[in-house]
């Protein structure tokens, strides 16, 4: 049985809606700059659709219209955009999948875009209980390790927004702001992210930090039911998953 992509999601047809918005704001952002009949042809979504993500995402200031070309907003610019999102994943694949053969647990990346997180890649734990999630599942920037590792190394005004923000109770173990300062402050110092049912009730995860050059610019991610992940796996795994974060950081350049 596969837990973790029907768990935690409320609100299915909103959370459709906002994949859709996030999967044209990836399009743009794989691509840099895009005009609306290429949306329309890879995303398979109506021309009218396109145009209202399109005009949301504009108001919001995530993207910027140029001569009918459509490119990556102000918010959103950081130093370095060099990695298509598809790139990161090809790069990763073979990490995911040693770590999820030598940890027995689901291996997963995760990227920023905005206030949310995404699942980029993940290759399934083989065990029959796991943790899994669907590849483009949005994911709360505040709750989970594979998350919280990603907001700790995020600019200090996304930090202070999402902190000064409604945080939205996934389960009774979702941190409140204050708890979700002190875990960044953690993260941070330590270099990992856990969690304990913060966002999937019954689950564990540990997380680590994917740089390229002076910029974090993934999460790399190891879930599994809190019942499994003992210590004892904890001890044996996570060594694993630093490593693994720094082989693909060295990848990375």
């Amino acid at each position: 049985m596969a837990t973790g992509a029907a768990h935690g999601r409320p609100g299915r047809s909103a959370t459709t809606s906002l994949e859709r918005g996030l999967g044209v704001l990836l399009a743009i952002f794989d691509r840099g700059q895009v005009r609306v009949d290429a949306l329309v042809e890879e995303l398979g979504l109506p021309t009218s659709t396109v145009y209202r993500y399109l005009r949301q995402l504009r108001d919001l200031g995530l993207v910027t219209e140029i001569d009918g070309c459509y490119r990556l907003g102000q918010r959103l610019l950081a130093p370095d955009r060099s990695i298509p999102s598809d790139v990161l994943a090809h790069l990763a694949r073979p990490t995911l999948q040693v770590l999820a053969r030598d940890t027995g647990e689901t291996a997963l990346l995760t990227i920023r875009a905005g206030s949310s997180v995404l699942c980029l890649a993940q290759v399934e734990s083989t065990n029959p209980v796991r943790m899994a999630f669907e590849v483009g599942q949005v994911l709360p920037l505040h709750a989970g390790a594979a998350s919280r590792v990603l907001l700790a190394y995020a600019p200090p005004d996304v930090i202070d927004e999402v902190l000064a923000g409604r945080l939205e109770n996934h389960t009774p173990t979702t941190p409140d702001a204050r708890k979700l300062r002190r875990q960044l402050e953690s993260t941070r110092a330590l270099g990992f992210a856990t969690s304990r049912g913060e966002f999937i009730p019954r689950a564990f995860a540990v997380a680590v930090p994917v740089f390229h050059r002076d910029s974090v610019i993934a999460g790399l991610a190891l879930a599994g039911p809190a019942n499994r992940c003992t210590h004892a796996w904890q001890v044996s795994a996570r060594p694993l998953l630093t490593a693994a974060g720094r082989s693909l950081s060295d990848r990375l350049g």
